[in-house]
C-alpha cells in the first residue's frame, strides 16, 4: 500500500484543485514557448500522476504502462466533465488534449527510466 499512496494523494489533490472556483483573471494568458501557461500545467499534473500510477503498479512493460496512462487519462476526463459543473470553470478540449500530452510523456519518462534501471529492458 505504501507504493499507491502518492498516486492517491496526488490524484486528490488534482481533483480538490481542478473543482475549486477558478479565480477571476484579466488581461492576456500567460504563455511559456508560445502555449498558454495553464496548458503546461495540466501536462505536467497528469505527466506526473501516470508516473506515480506506473510506480504504484511496478509497470515495467509498454502494455503495462498503457494500462496506468489510460486509467489517468480517463481520470482527466472526468475531471474535466465535472468542471463544467462548477459555476467558473468549464469543460475544454484543449485541456483534455493537454492531459493526454502530459500522460504520454510521462509513461515516456517512466518507460525510459524502467529500461535504464533494468539494463537492456524488457519492453
Amino acid at each position: 500500500m505504501d507504493r499507491q499512496l502518492p498516486a492517491v494523494g496526488f490524484a486528490a489533490l488534482l481533483l480538490v484543485v481542478s473543482l475549486l472556483p477558478a479565480p477571476e483573471t484579466g488581461g492576456p494568458t500567460p504563455e511559456l514557448l508560445g502555449v498558454a501557461l495553464d496548458k503546461w500545467v495540466h501536462a505536467g499534473g497528469y505527466g506526473t500522476l501516470t508516473v506515480l500510477l506506473a510506480r504504484a503498479r511496478d509497470s515495467r512493460t509498454v502494455a503495462a504502462v498503457a494500462l496506468v496512462a489510460a486509467l489517468a487519462l480517463g481520470y482527466g476526463g472526468g475531471i474535466e466533465l465535472l468542471q463544467g459543473l462548477v459555476p467558473s470553470r468549464s469543460t475544454s478540449l484543449a485541456d483534455m488534449v493537454a492531459n493526454a500530452v502530459g500522460v504520454v510523456v510521462g509513461g515516456s519518462v517512466w518507460l525510459g527510466l524502467e529500461r535504464r534501471r533494468d539494463g537492456a529492458g524488457r519492453v
